[in-house]
């Protein structure tokens, strides 16, 4: 007699509905060999058979496929929706996020293709049964070319998370980085270098891609102040050279932190006044790129971000956890601080 507590496997779920093993195992695993109303039993019965995975058959499972060096296995989607195919590699740090995605998607077995769902001639019933056909059941969705866009797909049989916020509709799971606390990690950092009247400056475009995380960060410390060293955040839609410098004079800030082409628009007003970022004000990057030294700021890792989509797909998959998640997550990659020239030591 087996004791109470024992595990159901996959054996008993064939039993119980006249199918073969390996039937249910790859079910189970939503491969679309096997027909979706046949899925949907095998999928019913081991919920009510309260059939879980073995979590030790899982490790066996990871093992052996990371101590196979370089196989490929399966197949893992980086989907793009930009107005052009290749619109996306303008942004740098998209690029990184592919990067980072297909080389922890190699170490794990996948092959990351590239897929453009914005493609006018291909429809998303197409786009799915190209997927599908191709036996591609992780979808990573690279940050989208505008904010609160809506992507209609029949997401059923797929895996997916999106990396940023600029995706509104599905909400899928999500990797990003944490830039409410990339833009403190900033600001205390030059707290601690001896600067006192911080100020930002932002395109508010840039703001609302990341759901408002600078903002919201930036103006979380302003109260630690005490009203000693507050600066109100000049947000603006088109740079004005003019309204910028009226900001500038009115609230002395001692150190700037920008973001995006908003920094390359501070530099160049720096330059016409003849300002040297770093000796008339400190200034700070909060996506640095290039961690040369020339500039400080924070790099968000945008490799570990990429890593960390391909991951979570991973774990997706292998937990047969399909479709529009109920409750979608969230994973928040930490920046790294990095001095830079732009900001030297006070005093």
């Amino acid at each position: 007699m087996e004791p109470a507590n024992s595990r159901v496997n996959q054996a008993e779920i064939a039993r119980a509905l006249g199918l073969s093993q390996s039937t249910v195992s790859i079910a189970l695993k939503g491969d679309t060999r096997v027909a979706k109303k046949t899925r949907e039993a095998i999928k019913k019965k081991a919920e009510e058979l309260g059939y879980v995975p073995d979590p030790n058959l899982f490790a066996l499972s990871l093992y052996r496929t990371q101590s196979k060096a370089d196989k490929i296995v399966a197949g893992m989607a980086w989907v793009t929706n930009f107005p052009t195919k290749d619109g996306w590699k303008d942004m740098r740090m998209i690029r990184d996020y592919r990067k980072g995605a297909e080389e922890q998607a190699r170490k794990m077995g996948y092959q990351l293709y590239d897929f453009w769902l914005g493609d006018p001639e291909v429809s998303s019933q197409r786009f799915r049964q190209i997927l599908l056909a191709r036996g591609i059941r992780g979808l990573i969705f690279a940050p989208q070319a505008e904010f609160h866009t809506t992507i209609d797909l029949d997401f059923s049989d797929f895996a997916a998370v999106t990396l940023g916020y600029t995706l509104w509709k599905p909400e899928l799971h999500l990797v990003s980085n944490h830039q409410h606390r990339t833009i403190r990690l900033a600001y205390r950092s030059l707290q601690n270098l001896g600067y006192q009247k911080i100020g930002m400056v932002m395109n508010s475009w840039v703001d609302r891609r990341v759901a408002g995380s600078f903002t919201g960060g930036f103006l979380s410390l302003n109260p630690t102040l005490k009203g000693k060293g507050f600066v109100a955040p000049h947000l603006y839609e088109d740079f004005d050279s003019t309204a910028f410098e009226k900001w500038f004079n009115k609230w002395k800030p001692d150190a700037l932190i920008s973001s995006g082409d908003c920094s390359k628009n501070v530099k160049e007003w720096a330059k016409n006044k003849g300002l040297v970022l770093g000796k008339d004000f400190a200034f700070a990057e909060l996506n640095l790129m290039d961690l040369d030294g020339s500039i400080a700021g924070v790099s968000q890792r945008g490799e570990l971000i990429g890593k960390s989509a391909a991951s979570v797909v991973d774990s997706l998959l292998n937990h047969f956890e399909y479709g529009i998640p109920a409750a979608p997550l969230r994973t928040l990659v930490e920046g790294v601080w990095v001095d830079g020239a732009t900001a030297p030591r006070k005093g």
